[in-house]
């Protein structure tokens, strides 16, 4: 199901409505500052936020042999159990402002990934809490994919409240679906009572490890009503689409008869039928050679932007990758781009602290006005040059002009044409991007 679709479906459940109004099931509140998010995290993972810290794993040894002890099955929770709200206040906080603003004005939305991130982390805490445990969780929760963002409002305006909420809709074996949003305020003054405008709709998926081992089992949650069904039914599809995804990837299988009879077409549009050479080719007008829209930088991740495990945050690897392509597309549509999807983002890797980041962005597919732009993250080790790839991530661009005012009033983006059979697959994976649901 595609995020606009599900963004209705949201309506009609209660979860986003009737849990602001539920008692806590915990300590945690229902509705905190943004900022506290970071702190009410550190605390259940026990997590001093010394950088190069060492996990105590004696006192997560006794924390698991505590839980085995009482031997109790885990409390079955409702979906709205796990709800979660965060406020983000602009309006009144000038340095909140210049700290989320872009050039333009508006909100820089790579800042919103970070906070989605370590939100969904919480909130997937949240359902996993039982009353038995402790001051901390005997289990570590990680960032495993991001399964889509839709933008509804490219340019966010800077000057307006910001809500962040959502909560526990689907779980796997050990994976924890996390679905949310993110609202603006729709008066400026900040008025009591004032509607609260969808600008931004997210799912992540998390993942439940054993602190000492792979692995850890998580409790599904349970549904109150039809649409909260529904909801985790959506979770199941989800699943199901992204196997069938892997199954299909160009990495692993020969693409689709009708993808390669278009890299064919492409192929023949870059020679000249009368030298009967395959040597020479040429560039078909309006269009760009694949590979001469790369853009790569490099960052050394220092202890600032560490998660609470001590690992490089996410959410930071999430905004620089989105800088990167924004960069990425600028370059390639010649007009300032916004970003209106996050297709798929993967964490294949943990990135450690004090490494060597390598960011590679390319624009591998174009369609009248949008773009996609694939980042490709790898972490190099100096002393004996490999390298490790950590994440990829596939963004969606389109001109700030076509967004605002129609497509109609912006020429079509530059095609992007593959020269060589790994640039072929790429352009391959680029469409399916901007094609699937």
């Amino acid at each position: 199901m595609a995020l606009n679709a599900f963004a209705s479906l949201l309506c009609k459940s209660s979860i986003f409505v009737a849990s602001r109004q539920l008692s806590s099931i915990s300590s945690l509140e229902r509705c905190i500052p943004l900022n506290k998010v970071r702190e009410q995290l550190m605390t259940i993972a026990g997590s001093s936020g010394t950088p190069f810290e060492v996990r105590d794993c004696a006192a997560l040894t006794e924390a698991l042999a505590r839980e085995q002890q009482l031997g109790s099955q885990p409390l079955a929770k409702p979906m709205s159990a796990s709800y979660q709200e965060a406020l983000l206040s602009l309006r009144t906080q000038a340095g909140l402002s210049v700290k989320y603003v872009n050039t333009h004005n508006g909100i820089r939305i790579g800042r919103l990934l970070e906070d989605l991130d370590i939100l969904g982390v919480l909130i997937s805490y949240r359902h996993a809490w039982q009353p038995h445990w402790a001051e901390r969780a005997p289990v570590t929760i990680v960032t495993a994919f991001v399964d889509g963002v839709c933008v509804h409002t490219p340019i966010i305006p800077a000057n307006r409240d910001l809500r962040l909420s959502g909560f526990v809709s689907w779980v796997g074996s050990s994976s924890i679906e996390v679905t949310m949003k993110i609202e603006q305020q729709a008066d400026e003054d900040g008025a009591a009572g004032v509607a609260w405008t969808p600008v931004l709709d997210a799912t992540f998926v998390n993942a439940a490890r054993h602190p000492l081992e792979n692995s850890r089992q998580a409790e599904p949650p349970a549904a109150e009503s039809a649409a909260d069904r529904e909801i985790f039914q959506r979770g199941e599809r989800a699943k199901a689409y992204r196997l069938q995804q892997a199954s299909q990837s160009v990495l692993s299988v020969v693409p689709r008869n009708e993808e390669i009879a278009k890299i064919h077409r492409m192929f023949l549009d870059t020679i000249d039928p009368k030298s009967f050479t395959f040597s020479r080719r040429r560039l078909p007008a309006g269009s760009v050679w694949l590979r001469d829209t790369m853009l790569k930088t490099a960052h050394l991740c220092h202890p600032e932007q560490m998660n609470v495990y001590c690992k490089v945050f996410g959410g930071f690897l999430m905004r620089k990758a989105l800088e990167t392509a924004w960069i990425c597309a600028f370059a390639h549509c010649r007009r300032q781009p916004v970003l209106l999807e996050v297709k798929d983002v993967s964490f294949r890797a943990p990135v450690e602290l004090g490494s060597l980041l390598f960011l590679s962005s390319q624009v591998t597919c174009s369609h009248g006005r949008r773009c996609v732009v694939r980042v490709h993250a790898e972490v190099l080790q100096p002393d004996s040059g490999l390298r490790t790839t950590t994440n990829d991530f596939y963004f969606v661009f389109a001109p700030e002009a076509a967004a605002q005012a129609g497509e109609d009033c912006v020429p079509d983006a530059p095609q992007v044409v593959p020269r060589s059979y790994s640039e072929a697959m790429l352009h391959i994976d680029g469409m399916r991007k901007l094609t699937e649901a």
